[in-house]
């Protein structure tokens, strides 16, 4: 199992949610860390109860959607920490409409935070992995990004591309001898974190909760585990999914996923 002691760790949406919380849980193996987040007062708090703990760590005002903004502050945390050992590409947005009220400036929004924003990211420290054949790449989609249903496009979009490209990723580090760079693909249902307020849980699909699910994922950091896909009934809808459309259209329908954006009044930024 994988030692996080003394890492260098980088996440972004630090400020709230399974971002923050994750903060917490890397700062009590003792790494090092870099919290990034488009809040800058909500970073700063996090930033301020994980130091209090003698733990070294640094927050960043970033938009990730914005390249020029993540390159001025990658270049200044790249002075900081030279080497950059796990980082965890957790901030995102969902905004809930159906593709007809849905604007083309909020399908880009949506693409740049969680797809492009993560990328960035990837292409700037992936180069000093490979040269050290070491590091750990988390991609935080979600199982969005395995099952399309309505009032989500964007949002299924922007994880689906996260899935393909993460999984794309790993096989091309294979391929090219570079095995020692992990990658660690995060597939979870709906969680607790105000995201997902309105949204209607499906039949055998409760809301996770916050805690649960940041605890699976380190221990997918630490066994390197290239995917995790939570609860286990995500499988399951993938095997629903080799039926024929109209039958497995009607299985989601029947439980409930065909509704379960219709109340959905999430915040926008995580």
């Amino acid at each position: 199992m994988k030692v996080l002691a003394n890492q260098n760790v980088l996440i972004t949406g630090a400020g709230s949610g399974i971002g923050r919380l994750m903060a917490f849980s890397f700062a009590r193996e003792k790494c090092n860390l870099v919290l990034i987040d488009i809040n800058k007062d909500a970073v700063d708090a996090v930033a301020k109860e994980i130091a209090s703990t003698g733990v070294k760590v640094e927050a960043y005002k970033c938009d990730i959607s914005d390249e020029k903004n993540v390159a001025e502050v990658v270049s200044e945390i790249d002075c900081r920490f030279p080497r950059m050992d796990i980082i965890v590409n957790n901030a995102g947005i969902v905004v809930g409409k159906s593709v007809l009220s849905l604007t083309m400036k909020e399908i880009r929004r949506t693409m740049d935070v969680n797809f492009f924003g993560h990328i960035i990211f990837i292409k700037h420290y992936l180069p000093q992995m490979i040269q050290r054949n070491a590091g750990h790449i988390v991609n935080i989609s979600s199982s969005s990004g395995l099952l399309g249903y309505p009032n989500a496009s964007d949002y299924n979009a922007s994880k689906f591309a996260e899935v393909g490209f993460t999984e794309a990723l790993r096989m091309e580090l294979k391929k090219f001898g570079h095995s020692g760079v992990k990658t660690t693909l995060v597939c979870p249902y709906a969680i607790d974190t105000g995201m997902f307020t309105g949204f209607k849980p499906l039949l055998l699909n409760p809301i996770l909760k916050p805690d649960y699910v940041v605890k699976e994922i380190m221990e997918a950091v630490k066994k390197e585990k290239s995917i995790i896909k939570m609860p286990f009934t995500v499988s399951l809808s993938l095997f629903i999914k080799l039926f024929p459309p109209a039958f497995s259209d009607w299985i989601f329908t029947r439980m409930g996923l065909g509704n379960a954006m219709d109340n959905h009044v999430g915040r926008i930024e995580r």
